[in-house]
């Protein structure tokens, strides 16, 4: 069996275990050991093809569905961005599913707990692999039906209401999806990423312009891919939705879902809808820029005014969605290298942070700071834990956080984004400042006011044991990118280079005459301008 053969299954397992988790409803042991064993699996794989990368001069796999060539069939295509994220991606999902059952509600659990949480994985490894706009799009459907699922578990009238709002203002950014692909092939005749890319770099190495109306096609999917991403001013769906969830399943969406949108502007902006000096490029650039000032500084500020754990974390999820799309605005080699470092250290922070929320929610009996305190004496351990994972999002050296922002931060400055690079300081500053917030009211304080603890109501010791193996399995992972931060980086900078000169991955989906054609092409333009200049008087 050829290596690319093998990509298939990161979509394959969660959709097996998934149908097989519907078959396994009622036997919720049987369910759990299946779903563990499918996020062990896809994060092996991951991992293992990642280190084969590292040794491919090629650097990139892929797989033909049905054995049609691209453009015409489904491409599904392993690169070092979609590995890392795929890898980080699985081992949150290991995590937060160990942790759900401490937290989640053994009634609910019967109720298709396992396969939905599978279908969300389903959805979210297919994007990463896919190829094309449309199976991104179809892939966004799976997800989001499934996110649906989740975030109405508990059945409660707040959980209804929320998951009203999320889903009217995803089935919204999903129209606007499916218009804006139908406008992408109507102008190119394809929906191929590589294929697309070969479009716009032609057109380019020609001196041709693209396509009329191809700059308000880049903005209008970048505000589809924007609201998935959670950034400004499409911001306002998140915050109450993490609120209102169970935390396993909000710690799962902190990891996932916000990436999902990021993942897209990474994967498709640099290579076709903001690449080179097009006039698209001109229009975007700004915008991504203005948005991640707007992105990192408000959200920051919005997370120091609240007073609950779990909203301080959701506001903050926006907050750092800033830094990645500083890095998309500045759009080098370097900065999409970092802005992809800090996606992956931010998916399993983040979610660490939420998996120790609901531990302290498990001990306390609410996540408000004020009735939530002492739990240092109580629980060392989680304080630990937890003061590892937020000074990890703060960036304190030499944890994870701080060589993703470094390298962002820095790379603003040499581009002469020094004003980006100011506000990335600022909301560095203040995450310190909201994170010690949590520390001092919840652990290092005196007792709060939590509720009245009787032998009934105390949290059983042993129940929480798969809280604690997911809270520490994430806190070991956020340790490993920050102290073994150089191998990581290196994929992420070698994705940075694929993305900002797309040959690569052209000639690994398309063949390598194509590239022949595009080198032709700009053979021939550099010599048209050359003799232009010598008969200019």
């Amino acid at each position: 069996m050829e290596l690319e053969n093998f990509i298939i299954l990161f979509i394959v397992i969660p959709m097996g275990t998934g149908v097989i988790g519907v078959l396994l409803k009622q036997r919720v042991q049987l369910a759990r050991v299946l779903g563990v064993l499918s996020f062990l699996a896809t994060s092996a794989l991951a991992i293992g093809l990642l280190v084969h990368l590292r040794s491919d001069p090629t650097g990139i796999l892929v797989s033909q569905m049905g054995a049609w060539p691209a453009p015409f069939g489904i491409s599904v295509v392993f690169d070092s961005l979609s590995g890392l994220l795929l890898a980080a991606s699985s081992v949150v999902a290991l995590a937060c599913y160990v942790h759900s059952f401490s937290t989640v509600d053994p009634v609910a659990e019967k109720r298709y707990f396992h396969p939905m949480v599978q279908l969300l994985m389903f959805g979210v490894n297919l994007a990463f692999l896919t190829g094309d706009l449309f199976n991104l799009f179809v892939s966004f459907e799976i997800m989001l039906m499934a996110s649906y699922c989740l975030l109405t578990f508990g059945g409660t009238r707040l959980q209804m209401t929320q998951a009203y709002k999320y889903v009217l203002l995803n089935l919204v950014g999903s129209t606007l999806f499916v218009i804006g692909a139908g406008l992408v092939y109507g102008m190119t005749g394809t929906l191929n990423y590589a294929d697309l890319a070969r479009f716009v770099a032609e057109r380019q190495a020609r001196g041709e312009a693209l396509p009329p109306g191809f700059a308000a096609l880049s903005i209008s999917l970048l505000l589809v891919f924007g609201l998935k991403g959670a950034i400004f001013p499409l911001w306002f769906w998140l915050p109450d939705t993490y609120y209102t969830c169970n935390v396993s399943i909000a710690g799962l969406f902190a990891g996932m879902l916000t990436k999902v949108g990021i993942y897209a502007i990474a994967r498709t902006f640099p290579m076709i809808f903001a690449h080179g000096n097009s006039d698209a490029a001109k229009v975007v650039m700004p915008l991504l820029a203005i948005s991640a000032a707007f992105t990192m500084f408000l959200g920051v500020l919005g997370a120091v005014s609240h007073h609950n754990i779990r909203r301080i974390l959701a506001v903050h999820v926006i907050s750092q969605v800033g830094y990645m799309v500083f890095g998309l605005a500045l759009m080098t080699r370097v900065a999409l290298a970092g802005c992809l470092f800090y996606m992956i250290q931010h998916m399993v922070v983040k979610s660490c942070l939420f998996l120790c929320c609901g531990i302290v929610e498990r001990h306390t009996g609410t996540d408000d700071l004020d009735k939530s305190g002492g739990l240092l004496k109580r629980d060392t351990y989680l304080g630990v834990v937890f003061f590892i994972a937020a000074m990890s999002l703060v960036g304190l050296p030499p944890l994870s956080g701080f060589f993703g922002k470094l390298v962002i931060i820095r790379e603003g400055w040499r581009e002469s984004m020094w004003w980006l690079s100011i506000f990335g300081l600022l909301t560095g500053a203040l995450t310190l400042l909201s994170m010690l917030k949590i520390w001092s009211y919840c652990f290092s304080s005196p007792s709060g006011e939590s509720i009245e603890r009787t032998p009934a109501n105390m949290p059983n010791t042993s129940s929480l044991r798969p809280a604690y193996v997911g809270a520490t399995l994430l806190v070991c992972v956020a340790l490993f990118l920050g102290f073994g931060a150089q191998p990581v980086y290196e994929i992420a900078y070698r994705a940075g280079e694929q993305l900002a000169a797309p040959e690569a991955y052209i000639q690994a989906v398309l063949g390598p005459e194509v590239i022949a054609d595009l080198a032709r092409a700009r053979a021939e333009s550099a010599a048209l301008a050359a003799a232009a200049v010598e008969v200019t008087p």
